[in-house]
């Protein structure tokens, strides 16, 4: 074990009873157990003329290596010299092992021991503690011996010097300090201000070392009460419940009770079930799209809106234009607005006109329609425009008489591929959309209709390439007048 040199200026004030040293060793122990051992020496004049090199001279190597902080020595203008050294321990288990390094084991400090302890009531109606208290010995007579072979020369009698000095009674003084977290007095030291004090004299009795303190928190204590507050309230609240439903079972009449709802559930499931089972599809419907399979364009916003408009105002921008036109049929705009809005208010029924007058009928489609008269079969069309325009287009085009139903987006407030203009011809039609057959050449509109339970076909006009699809590709309205005979 390394001793702190700095007690060697106390050993070398034995040479002489008229010299005096002052020890001070200060131990300070913060809440979590650690804490610092600061060492003092005060030396007279006479002392530090006693040191056998200058105090300048002095070395402390060996303290620096064992973690030690040295501040001095430093000299005075009366010649007194005082030097400090400091170390912190980590934990209370560590400050026995710093003390003894300050002179040796067992020497001068004695069974030292630091402890730490928490209490807390389990109710939390009182404060949890944390308890400290620093027990041992000091020693303040040791044997001279230890010190005389490692830090004396040979040619100090000092045996003679220590028998001279034990007798003098106050040349080699030496305090103690003990700082805890609220320290208390003891039988065996004093308060002085935040610390414990013992001082005593070489070759004084030993001296009992036992500081205590306790420090309290309070905020356990306010948790505990929350979580029993908190405890106490779940509990009335599954008390509370369980009451309520004691209550409403006594309560509820026969028939009325979670048993008896669960059958009726159970026998409405099973009904559910039976209904949804794979049924022969039954045509009883034939659903167009107004754009794509009874006239083309398909888009006519980009194919024939958009062009006759930049025709009339090139400086028109095309994009607010969409957004009007997808505003106008939804429903959310009127077409004279529409008209207003892009600027071609004076000329709009003329423009109208001319717009609603460049579609083509799909080839075949009268026919086709009379053929379907003929079979009883209804068609119903579906498309995304404002009503006044679907009304004027199925007039132009001579289809009032021909389709049973011509369901538009300005109407619903929803367009293709939405479902609601497919749900609004079913309740109109007052027909099951699993026996109806959807016709369109928009994969998305159809990808739509088949998650509706609807049957499907890709319409495909002329000698038009079909994509890649999983829905029944139709090549026009031939194709699907061959396939009338085995149902779609």
């Amino acid at each position: 074990m390394r001793r702190v040199h700095v007690l060697l200026l106390g050993v070398l004030a034995l040479a002489a009873s008229a010299c005096r040293v002052d020890t001070t060793v200060d131990i300070a122990v913060d809440a979590d157990g650690s804490g610092t051992v600061v060492v003092s020496v005060v030396a007279d004049a006479e002392a530090v003329a006693l040191l056998p090199d200058a105090p300048d001279g002095l070395r402390f190597e060996d303290l620096s290596a064992a973690g030690w902080a040295i501040e001095g020595p430093e000299i005075d203008a009366a010649g007194a010299l005082t030097f400090t050294a400091s170390k912190p321990f980590v934990d209370a288990d560590d400050l026995p092992s710093v003390l003894a390094e300050i002179a040796g084991e067992g020497v001068l400090f004695v069974d030292v021991a630091l402890e730490k302890s928490h209490s807390f009531d389990r109710i939390g109606l009182a404060p949890a503690s944390t308890d400290y208290r620093l027990t041992g010995t000091i020693d303040p007579s040791p044997a001279l011996d230890v010190f005389a072979d490692e830090f004396l020369p040979p040619s100090i009698d000092f045996s003679r010097r220590a028998t001279s000095l034990l007798g003098s009674g106050d040349e080699l003084n030496l305090t103690v300090r003990v700082r805890l977290p609220d320290s208390e007095a003891t039988d065996t030291g004093e308060i002085d201000g935040e610390a414990v004090v013992w001082e005593v004299v070489y070759g004084d009795e030993p001296v009992t070392l036992d500081a205590r303190s306790s420090v309290e928190d309070i905020l356990p204590r306010v948790w505990a009460m929350v979580t029993l507050l908190a405890f106490l309230l779940f509990i009335g609240l599954v008390l509370a419940r369980l009451a309520g439903f004691v209550l409403a079972k006594l309560r509820t009449p026969k028939g009325r009770r979670r048993r008896d709802v669960r059958r009726r559930q159970h026998r409405a499931a099973t009904r559910a079930e039976e209904a949804n089972r794979p049924r022969r599809r039954m045509l009883r419907l034939l659903v167009v799209d107004v754009h794509g399979v009874l006239v083309r364009p398909t888009d006519p916003l980009e194919g024939l809106l958009l062009p006759l408009i930049t025709a009339e105002r090139p400086d028109v921008d095309a994009g607010q234009v969409r957004d009007l036109h997808r505003r106008l049929v939804l429903g959310r705009v009127s077409v004279e607005e529409f008209w207003a809005e892009v600027g071609l208010g004076p000329v709009a029924e003329e423009i109208e006109t001319k717009y609603l007058s460049s579609f083509r009928l799909v080839p075949g489609l009268h026919p086709f329609l009379d053929r379907m008269q003929t079979s009883r079969l209804p068609v119903a069309a579906v498309g995304n425009q404002p009503r006044v325009w679907g009304d004027r287009l199925r007039r132009m085009a001579a289809l009032d008489n021909a389709v049973a139903s011509w369901m538009v987006s300005g109407d619903v407030g929803s367009i293709l591929p939405e479902p609601a203009l497919f749900e609004a011809t079913r309740r109109t039609m007052s027909v099951d959309l699993f026996d109806c057959f959807y016709l369109s050449n928009v994969p998305e509109n159809l990808d739509a209709a088949k998650e509706l339970g609807m049957a499907t076909g890709l319409f495909v006009a002329g000698n038009e390439p079909a994509p890649e699809t999983e829905h029944t590709v139709v090549r026009g309205f031939e194709d699907l007048l061959r396939s009338r005979a085995g149902q779609p």
